[in-house]
């Protein structure tokens, strides 16, 4: 992006521009009061215009446009891209160009600080007992609160290094979902599994739902962020001494199962299907503590092939 796109982006996103060196362009920092809890008041923030990397050398808030715009609006991935197709026509072609080429028009920045976190806090007693949750399995698992927009707070960490790479935001009053920051590879993760010590392992989509378990005492719960399964956590969740996949009971849950199914035979270990024929509840998370163990106790054997799923 040339200069003066960048110039007129950062205009429309209302953010003041106090100079430009080369192809840098110095403000006051978007992000400062949200990690700081106070206004940027010494401009140290700066924007690359070719690469739309950003990074505020005071309170380290940093990024790429994306995200930036993310932050700014406060909206997901796919609304800041629209917000910059809708109020940027001109600026439309620079997107257009780098689509074709089949790559991001800016590189993302995903190194996450641990000092992040710290704008989070406990989730609340009423939160906690919505779900179902003791306030010390959510401590356990790190599970947080975004007391701002009310939203559960999941860390996304590096399952060798625990080292921190974003997080997942979930709404509690209102439908909310998105991970932070844009293009975090959550499929390199698997929530929960640096607390796995042997046994039983329970495979989830859900961060949340493994804090359920916790709570209830079932230990040996791990959530892949979602219905999909990564090949690196396909070989993180392989090494179990027994592993049993709980899926949501919904059409993507089934079909995730069917695809679990049909890689643990290609690839010869045996795994566990939950069994949810005694109840109509979606997920493990909106179960009693009886009713997961009879899920569990009764979760139906791969070698049964097809069968296990029904």
């Amino acid at each position: 992006m040339r200069l003066e796109e960048m110039e007129t982006m950062l205009s429309r996103l209302g953010i003041e521009i106090v100079s430009t060196r080369g192809n840098e362009i110095q403000s006051y920092c978007p992000g400062h009061k949200a990690i700081k809890g106070k206004e940027d008041s010494n401009p140290s923030w700066y924007i690359n215009s070719d690469t739309g990397a950003h990074i505020c050398f005071s309170c380290g808030y940093k990024g790429g446009l994306m995200s930036l715009i993310c932050d700014v609006k406060q909206v997901d991935y796919a609304d800041a891209k629209d917000w910059f197709y809708l109020e940027n026509e001109d600026l439309s072609l620079v997107m257009e160009r780098a689509e074709k080429k089949e790559e991001p028009i800016f590189k993302e920045i995903t190194e996450i600080s641990e000092a992040r976190l710290a704008l989070f806090t406990d989730p609340p007693a009423e939160a906690l007992a919505a779900r179902g949750f003791k306030i010390e399995s959510a401590q356990e698992y790190e599970v947080l609160w975004d007391p701002k927009h009310n939203n559960w707070i999941t860390p996304i960490r590096n399952p060798f290094t625990n080292k921190l790479m974003g997080w997942q935001e979930k709404g509690y009053v209102k439908r909310y979902f998105k991970n932070y920051p844009t293009g975090i590879e959550k499929s390199k993760a698997l929530f929960g599994f640096r607390r796995y010590d042997g046994g039983r392992l329970i495979v989830v989509e859900s961060p949340l739902d493994v804090v359920r378990l916790a709570s209830v005492g079932v230990s040996g719960g791990v959530a892949t962020f979602g219905s999909l399964v990564s090949k690196d956590q396909v070989n993180l969740i392989r090494g179990a001494d027994q592993i049993v996949f709980a899926f949501d009971n919904d059409d993507a849950g089934r079909i995730a199962s069917q695809k679990m199914l049909e890689l643990t035979v290609s690839l010869s270990f045996e795994c566990w299907f939950f069994n949810y024929t005694d109840t109509a509840m979606k997920d493990v998370g909106g179960m009693s503590k009886s009713e997961i163990l009879i899920g569990l106790d009764t979760a139906k054997h791969s070698l049964h092939g097809i069968k296990a799923l029904t």
